[in-house]
């Protein structure tokens, strides 16, 4: 009897699977995990409360204190912490040796939030494929630190590399709030006449802290993850007493010519959207190539999600590391 119940639970899973895949022209898991986001209780990735003042505070204390790695990353590759131009660093590589490829990647979480175990699963599947050395500053967070202090020191980071690799063998990647960081590195590094990394790769970034562009209204209830109220809190307290549209915090105001090839990955039901197909306009108006990728139905960050569509683009990421 068991067996039959078992049976037939399996049989309606997975008809229940197969008829969501049709009907919403995506993965199961993909649909699945956004349904379980929507059922939180309060949405923001960040888990700030009502408050995002308190929120905050408690921030404050959290990141002076030193960094833990998650526990699951000792049955990774190998993994090293290193001080390099003032910052804290993770290096990490493939046991069994390495290519002369070197990703310089800055992760999300708002400005407010040190990275957590989906950055490094993302980065350990990209780096089975790559083999390239990945260097991850632990970057001064807000409400503590501003974007100027972090600003000087990647651009101090990215000259470091440059003294053991050549920039054409270097990709500028990040996800989120790391992917404006990794738009506005970029930025820095061709105004300051150094070498241009390979590639600069943004997965979900925000690109404008201000969250004027007024198509965010509609995308707003289709975000199960980015509460808007929270992240202009974020924002605010990464900008400082600084001016919310310069380029360094709001890269979308910055400089395209000059840049380092582009490319993007987001999902329709996140409100980065409204400023990633904004970039893509001004990048068509002014002449700048962009290899950009968007995705229906995929959430905030999704590449980083164990979703088929995930795979997808991570493979696409791979192709132009390696490329």
């Amino acid at each position: 009897m068991a067996f039959i119940v078992f049976l037939l639970l399996m049989l309606a899973s997975s008809g229940a699977a197969w008829y969501i895949t049709r009907r919403e022209k995506r993965s199961f898991r993909s649909w699945t995990s956004e349904q379980l986001l929507h059922l939180r209780w309060k949405k923001g990735w960040f888990h700030a409360n009502e408050d995002p003042q308190h929120f905050l505070r408690q921030q404050a204390l959290v990141n002076e204190n030193p960094y833990i790695m998650p526990a699951p990353l000792k049955l990774l590759g190998s993994i090293e912490r290193k001080v390099i131009a003032e910052l804290d660093c993770v290096v990490l590589q493939e046991r069994t040796g390495t290519t002369n490829l070197r990703i310089l990647y800055l992760h999300g979480g708002a400005y407010v939030e040190q990275p957590i175990l989906p950055h490094w699963l993302f980065l350990d599947r990209i780096n089975n494929a790559c083999r390239a050395i990945i260097t991850v500053p632990l970057y001064p967070k807000a409400p503590v630190h501003t974007f100027e202090e972090t600003t000087d020191r990647l651009i101090a980071l990215y000259r470091k590399m440059l003294e053991r690799s050549k920039a054409r063998n270097i990709v500028v990647m990040g996800d989120s709030a790391g992917g404006g960081l990794a738009m506005a590195l970029s930025q820095h590094i061709a105004l300051s006449g150094l070498p241009i990394p390979k590639a600069t790769i943004l997965i979900s970034p925000w690109l404008d802290i201000t969250l004027r562009n007024a198509d965010i209204d509609a995308l707003e209830p289709k975000d199960p993850m980015l509460n808007r109220n929270q992240l202009k809190a974020m924002g605010q307290a990464w900008v400082g007493n600084g001016d919310p549209n310069h380029w360094k915090v709001s890269p979308i105001n910055g400089p395209l010519i000059g840049l380092p090839p582009l490319s993007l990955f987001i999902g329709t039901h996140e409100l980065f959207l409204a400023d990633a197909r904004k970039l893509l306009l001004l990048c068509k108006r002014n002449g700048v190539q962009i290899d950009y990728h968007e995705y229906p139905k995929m959430n905030h960050d999704f590449p980083l999600f164990p979703i088929p569509e995930a795979r997808k683009a991570q493979k696409h990421i791979v192709e132009i590391i390696k490329g």
